[in-house]
C-alpha cells in the first residue's frame, strides 16, 4: 500500500449552522507524513458555492502554515460565518480539501456534512452586479440587484437597502416585488448624491436585504465612495501689521508683538488635517537699506565721540536687534471643517530699534494639507510686517536729510538702470513692435521695461494691486493697455498711457488665472482657471461682461488661439488634457496627448499669427510637441503630431512661437533657455535638433517670449531668481519664410 503524503483528522463530521445567529467552528489537524519540509493549505468546497478568495461564507486560520518538517503537525480552524447558499435549509456535504504546494500529488479530502434548520421555504438568490461604487457629489447613478426565486409559487419580496442616508433615494429605500416561480429579476435602487457641503468624502458600507415570508433573511453588501470635490480657500487677516499697532505707545520698548489670523475656508467634502509653514523671506526693501547704513555710520561716530569723551555706554546698535525675528504658529495642526472656518493664530515677536526708520519684514505663509486631492486657492501669502523705532522718525528727520537725499539720488539711478522684481516673475511679454516688455511677479507688482541693444531698461512701475500677479498679456491694438490676472482670480485692465488701473471686472470669479488671451480685434478676452473655468470676457470700452463660460473639467495651465481667423481655443492644463473649444460651435473637443496620469500636466501653449494651424506644448516631463490642427479642426479626424522630442531634463515650464512660425524659444525648471529653428511644416530643423541655449539660471526659468525683428531673435525670460532677461541673437539655420 502506498503511504499517504498528508494525514488529516477532522475534529466532528457533522455541524449545525444557523444563519445570522453565531458563527459555528470546527478544527482539522494536517500531519506531515512525507520525508521533505513543506506547508499546507485548506479549502472549503460545497456545491454552487464561492471558494478561494471571493468566498465570504467561511473563514480558514491560519491561511498557510509555516514548512513542517517530516512528521510534524498544523492544526487548522475553519469558521463558518454563512450558508454557503443564502436562504437554504436542509443538509449541505461539504469537502475539506487539504493540499501542499510541495507534494502536488497528495490531496486529502475530507466530509462534514453542514445541516442548516429552517421552516423548509427557499429564500431567493440576491445578487449584487456592482459592489463598488465611485461618485461625486450631485451626481445621479443607479444601484442595480438581481433576485432568483428558488420558491415552487410566486412569491411575496421586499426588498430594502440599509446603511446609506435615505434622503439620497428619491424615490425610496424600500420596494415590494412579486417574484414569479423559477424567475430572475432586476431591479434598481435610484441615488442621488447631494452637493458638496452634504455629502461628505468617505468610503461607506451599505447592505440590501430580501425579505421573503417564511423564509430565511438574505443580504449582499456593497459600498459607495463619495469623491472629493469642491477647494479650500486660504487667506491671512490682515496682510499687514505694525509694532506697535498704536502710535500712542512709541515710547514703551516693552510692546514687541504682533499677530495675525490664519484662515482656512473648507468648501470641500473632504474631512483632512491642515497646517501653516511660515517662513522668513524678504530682509528690507532695497531703498531703505543704504538710509539704515546711514543710519548706523552715523552712531558708530556717536559711539567713537563717546569714548573719547569719555561718556555713558553708546545707544544700542539697532541692525542686530532687528535681526531676531521671531514666530510661532498656534496650533501647530488642526482638522478642517467641512463647509467652514478654521483659524490659526500666528504671532510674532520683533525687537525694536532705538533709531532708523520704519523697517519692514515679510514672511511667506504657505498652508500645506494631508489631501492634494483638493486644491487650496491662493496657498501662498506674503505677511508684511512694520517695525517702528523707539524714537519717533519726526524726531529723526534732522539728522538724516542727507542720507535721504543721497538714497533718492541711489533710488533714481536704480531706476534708470533696471531694478529687478523681488520675488519670483511669473509672466514676460515683448509688445508688437519690441520697444517694451512687461513683467509680473509674486511681488504683486507690473513693470515696464525698455528694450535696449544690451539688454533691459527699467520705464516704470504699475500701481501695486497687493495681490501676486499671475500673467500679463498685451492688448493687440495699439498695445496701449495690459490685461492682469491675479492670484485670487481677478482680472483688471491697466492703461499704459495714463498709468492708471480700469476697474476690474464685475463677476465674482474667485479661483487663480493662469493664462489670459486677446483675440487680435481685442473685443474678446479668453480666461483659464484653476477650477477648470474657461471664460470669454467681451470688452466695450472701460466695461467687461462674461459672453460665455466653459468648464473643461482640469485645472487650466494655459491658452491658445489656433485654426484660422481665430475658430477655435486651444486649453491645456492638468493630467496633459488639451483640449479645443470650437467658438462658433460652442463645442469642446478633447485631443489625444497620450499619457494622462494624475502626474501629467502640460504647463504651456504657442501659436504664431502666420501659422494658426501649428500648436506647441510644453510639458511636466520636460517634453515639447508640435502639432498640426488643420485635419482635427475641419473634420473629425485626428489632430497630427509633427514633432516630438525631449527638450529638458526637467519639466518645460514656458514656450513661444515667433510670429512668422520659424523660431521656437523653451524655458524650464533646469534653468535653461533654449532657441530652437523650425521648418515650414513646424519640424525641428535638423541642423539645430538639440536647441541653441541662450542663458543660464540658478533657479527655475518660469516665462518666455520670443520676437523677431528683421535678421534678429530677441527672448526674454522671467525666474525664480526674482529676474527679467534679454538675449539678443543673429537668426540661424534658417529654411522657413
Amino acid at each position: 500500500m502506498l503511504k499517504e503524503l498528508i494525514f488529516t483528522k477532522i475534529s466532528t463530521q457533522e455541524i449545525t449552522l444557523k444563519p445570522g445567529v453565531n458563527p459555528v467552528s470546527f478544527d482539522v489537524m494536517v500531519v506531515n507524513n512525507s520525508d521533505q519540509f513543506a506547508t499546507f493549505q485548506v479549502e472549503l468546497l460545497a456545491a454552487g458555492a464561492k471558494t478561494g478568495k471571493s468566498a465570504n461564507w467561511y473563514r480558514i486560520t491560519p491561511e498557510v502554515c509555516t514548512k513542517k518538517p517530516p512528521g510534524d503537525s498544523t492544526q487548522f480552524s475553519i469558521t463558518l460565518l454563512d450558508s454557503p447558499k443564502p436562504g437554504f435549509t436542509g443538509l449541505i456535504t461539504m469537502t475539506v480539501r487539504v493540499f501542499s504546494l510541495e507534494l502536488p500529488s497528495s490531496d486529502s479530502r475530507l466530509v462534514v456534512r453542514l445541516i442548516i434548520p429552517g421552516t423548509g421555504a427557499a429564500a431567493p438568490q440576491l445578487d449584487l452586479p456592482n459592489e463598488e461604487f465611485k461618485r461625486y457629489p450631485g451626481e445621479k447613478f443607479q444601484i442595480p440587484v438581481s433576485l432568483e426565486s428558488y420558491s415552487p409559487r410566486a412569491t411575496k419580496v421586499t426588498l430594502r437597502l440599509l446603511g446609506l442616508d435615505s434622503s439620497w433615494f428619491p424615490e425610496g429605500t424600500e420596494k415590494r416585488l412579486l417574484l414569479p416561480v423559477g424567475e430572475k429579476i432586476k431591479e434598481v435602487f435610484e441615488c442621488y448624491i447631494p452637493t458638496t457641503a452634504e455629502a461628505l468624502s468617505d468610503r461607506y458600507a451599505f447592505t440590501i436585504e430580501a425579505n421573503q415570508p417564511e423564509a430565511p433573511l438574505v443580504h449582499v453588501q456593497g459600498y459607495l465612495t463619495v469623491l472629493p470635490e469642491g477647494f479650500i480657500n486660504f487667506e491671512c487677516i490682515p496682510l499687514r501689521q505694525k509694532i506697535p499697532k498704536k502710535l500712542g505707545v512709541w515710547r514703551d520698548r516693552n510692546v514687541d508683538s504682533a499677530e495675525y489670523t490664519l484662515q482656512f475656508d473648507n468648501q470641500s467634502n473632504l474631512r483632512q488635517e491642515a497646517s501653516v509653514e511660515v517662513s522668513y523671506v524678504e530682509e528690507e526693501k532695497k531703498t531703505l537699506n543704504l538710509i539704515f547704513g546711514i543710519v548706523d555710520s552715523i552712531k558708530s561716530k556717536i559711539h567713537l565721540l563717546r569714548q573719547s569723551n569719555n561718556g555713558n555706554e553708546p545707544i544700542p546698535n539697532s541692525k542686530s536687534q532687528i535681526s531676531s525675528l521671531e514666530f510661532e504658529v498656534m496650533p501647530e495642526k488642526a482638522d478642517l471643517k467641512e463647509g467652514g472656518l478654521t483659524h490659526f493664530n500666528l504671532k510674532v515677536k520683533q525687537k525694536r530699534p532705538w533709531l532708523g526708520w520704519t523697517k519692514r519684514k515679510f514672511l511667506q505663509a504657505k498652508a500645506v494639507t494631508n489631501d492634494k486631492r483638493i486644491e487650496i486657492h491662493n496657498d501662498t501669502q506674503t505677511l508684511e510686517l512694520q517695525v517702528l523705532p523707539v524714537i519717533p522718525q519726526w524726531l529723526q528727520l534732522g539728522g538724516l536729510c542727507i542720507g535721504v537725499m543721497l538714497s533718492l539720488a541711489l533710488g533714481n539711478w536704480l531706476f534708470w538702470r533696471g531694478q529687478q522684481h523681488t520675488d519670483t516673475v511669473n509672466t514676460v511679454q515683448f509688445n508688437g513692435l519690441a520697444e517694451e516688455v512687461v513683467s509680473g511677479s509674486n511681488d504683486q507688482t507690473i513693470r515696464r521695461w525698455r528694450v535696449e541693444s544690451n539688454g533691459l531698461a527699467l520705464l516704470g512701475v504699475l500701481p501695486r494691486a497687493n495681490k501676486a500677479v499671475r500673467v500679463v498679456r498685451y492688448r493687440p491694438v495699439n498695445n496701449d493697455k495690459v490685461a492682469v490676472g491675479f492670484e485670487n482670480g481677478q482680472i483688471q485692465l491697466f492703461n499704459l498711457l495714463s498709468g492708471k488701473a480700469e476697474p476690474p471686472f464685475t463677476a465674482k470669479i474667485d479661483d487663480r488665472v493662469f493664462d489670459l488671451m486677446f483675440s487680435k480685434d481685442s473685443r474678446s478676452l479668453f480666461s483659464g482657471h484653476g477650477s477648470g473655468l474657461v471664460v470669454q470676457w467681451t470688452l466695450d470700452g472701460l466695461s467687461s461682461r462674461i459672453f460665455r463660460k466653459q468648464q473643461v473639467g482640469f485645472a487650466v495651465n494655459a491658452l491658445a488661439l489656433v485654426g484660422e481667423a481665430e475658430s477655435h481655443l486651444a486649453i491645456a492644463g492638468r493630467f496633459n488634457q488639451l483640449t479645443l473649444w470650437d467658438l462658433k460651435a460652442n463645442q469642446l473637443r478633447s485631443v489625444s496627448t497620450g499619457s494622462n496620469t494624475n502626474k501629467d500636466y502640460i504647463f504651456t501653449l504657442a501659436s504664431s499669427d502666420s501659422k494658426p494651424n501649428l500648436l506647441v506644448t510644453g510639458d511636466n516631463q520636460g517634453t515639447i510637441k508640435i502639432w498640426n490642427l488643420r485635419p482635427c479642426l475641419r473634420s473629425k479626424a485626428k489632430c497630427e503630431l509633427v514633432d516630438e522630442w525631449t527638450a529638458d531634463s526637467q519639466a518645460v515650464r514656458a514656450v513661444a512661437m515667433s510670429s512668422d512660425g520659424c523660431y521656437l524659444a523653451s524655458a524650464g525648471e533646469s534653468g535653461q533657455a533654449k532657441l530652437w529653428s523650425l521648418n515650414e511644416e513646424g519640424e525641428r530643423n535638423s541642423k539645430n535638433l538639440t536647441g541653441k541655449v541662450l542663458m543660464h539660471s540658478a533657479k527655475s526659468l518660469t516665462s518666455v517670449d520670443i520676437i523677431r525683428i528683421r535678421d534678429e531673435i530677441l527672448v526674454v525670460s522671467g525666474s525664480e531668481e526674482h529676474l527679467v532677461k534679454q538675449q539678443r541673437v543673429k537668426q540661424f539655420f534658417s529654411d522657413c519664410h
